[in-house]
């Protein structure tokens, strides 16, 4: 594999380019940003799967409870007040928290995030796997970024809009003070966009 830094040039313009220290910076941020999206989602997953998991709890108790009360209180009453209305109300109870469950979505967001965790988790493993080798160990430049700006865009697309915002503030908090990070946009992290210029300034591996 060749270890030019730059395209390479043909009479109509460049036709491919290889590894540099300019985009080794680049896919450096990209996994300091799937760091952060990983750790969001893992958190997302914990929130909502507990919520779950609550729901189901509290669900299936007053179920075992509704369907015990009725064979324990038959007929009986209290003053007039049938017993079995009482009960009656728990099934409701239990249906209600079916809807509840059922609109709020909490399973199915809990599925949701521990994917997006995965995804995130794989892409920050292929792209540390790359930097970390000189460049004559490394696949085809062109190829690997296109095929992780493809994983990205999919893993972005998918959930980048369902992260709650306090989890968004709590990444922010979390990882703003380590020095160089780059932390995704939707943290609240906005910085000028760089060129290819601004990027040789700041090389971060030279193999």
């Amino acid at each position: 594999m060749s270890e030019t830094t730059g395209p390479q040039e043909t009479a109509e313009g460049p036709t491919t380019f290889s590894w540099s220290p300019e985009i080794d910076y680049l896919l450096a941020t990209w996994c300091d940003k799937a760091k952060c999206f990983e750790w969001m989602h893992t958190e997302a997953f914990a929130i909502f799967d507990a919520r779950s998991k609550s729901f189901m709890i509290a669900i299936n108790t007053l179920t075992a409870i509704s369907g015990l009360s009725n064979v324990i209180a038959g007929g009986y009453s209290v003053a007039g007040f049938q017993l079995a209305w009482l009960f009656g109300s728990i099934s409701i109870a239990v249906s209600t928290l079916n809807i509840l469950q059922d609109k709020l979505g909490y399973q199915t967001s809990s599925h949701l995030h521990k994917k997006l965790a995965s995804d995130w988790c794989s892409i920050k493993g292929k792209i540390e796997e790359v930097i970390n080798l000189p460049y004559a160990g490394r696949r085809d430049c062109k190829t690997f970024i296109r095929y992780i700006k493809d994983d990205i865009g999919k893993a972005a697309a998918d959930g980048n809009a369902i992260i709650p915002k306090d989890i968004r503030e709590a990444c922010y908090t979390k990882f703003k003070d380590i020095s160089g990070f780059k932390l995704p946009d939707i943290c609240g992290e906005m910085e000028h966009t760089r060129t290819i210029e601004d990027a040789k300034q700041q090389p971060l591996i030279t193999p």
